[in-house]
């Protein structure tokens, strides 16, 4: 079975590399996330005339004011509250782009057809898709992550004394709820597959998962609420739940009649 996995694992890799409408916006979501904006972000910060309307919201995010200055409320701001939602379009967009290439791309080009009639399992063929797509996706996270925490540890020694960043409520999110989100993205991948006739109409149903993570991350920049480390505790257990739910929808659709046609 790790046999398959590692196969199928391979195969959609070197189909994700050859096709560079696939692998450039991979590429080009950890630049923009982890490294554009934290930086720019940063430079914001210098100014603190720019910044000085942030008391009020940062009173109601429960951050001490008085302790801070300007600049340094800004930064607490983007990177505890504003930044850790926004981040989380990186695993979605990853997983819904690598799911949608190996589940409808493979449809598109007529190559799903030799598995399905292969002497392997349909159940261990979509569970090998599966992890085919979360590995490197999740891969892209981390990477993302990592690329992210060099700015941003770089960045806060210009304006703290003693770091912000990273935290727990960051190894929560990047550990816990960005694996639940992936997966999630890819079922809703898998079962939007059965049903769309190309990769651009597949990829489209993934508006139903980056919207919400929108109004999460607005609702915290108005000071609606707060998603805290226990929130994000909670959510993350939401989300695997609602994964396990998806996963006998998703391997409904992932049937050869429905796949192939």
């Amino acid at each position: 079975m790790k046999g398959l996995y590692k196969i199928i694992l391979r195969k959609d890799l070197k189909v994700v590399l050859g096709n560079k409408m696939i692998w450039l916006p991979m590429l080009i979501l950890p630049v923009i996330f982890a490294v554009i904006f934290p930086t720019v972000f940063f430079i914001i910060a210098q100014f603190p005339d720019s910044t000085n309307d942030l008391g009020g919201l940062a009173s109601k995010l429960g951050i001490d004011t008085g302790q801070y200055n300007d600049s340094q409320l800004l930064l607490l701001f983007v990177f505890n509250y504003m930044m850790p939602t926004f981040f989380l379009l990186i695993p979605i967009l990853s997983a819904s782009v690598l799911a949608g290439s190996s589940f409808v791309g493979e449809r598109e080009n007529k190559t799903i057809e030799t598995l399905l009639y292969s002497p392997i399992k349909v159940r261990d063929l979509f569970l090998a898709k599966i992890y085919g797509s979360f590995i490197p996706a999740y891969a892209v996270t981390l990477f993302s992550f990592i690329l992210f925490s060099i700015v941003t540890m770089i960045g806060q020694g210009f304006y703290f004394a003693e770091w912000f960043f990273p935290n727990l409520k960051w190894a929560v999110l990047i550990l816990w709820v960005s694996p639940a989100i992936s997966i999630f993205a890819i079922l809703i991948m898998i079962i939007s597959s059965a049903k769309s006739k190309n990769f651009q109409e597949a990829q489209q149903k993934i508006a139903l998962i980056i919207l919400p993570v929108i109004a999460l991350t607005i609702g915290q920049a108005t000071g609606l609420f707060t998603l805290g480390t226990l929130v994000l505790i909670i959510l993350g257990l939401v989300i695997f739940i609602v994964n396990y739910l998806l996963l006998t929808a998703a391997a409904n659709s992932f049937v050869p009649e429905k796949l192939i046609k």
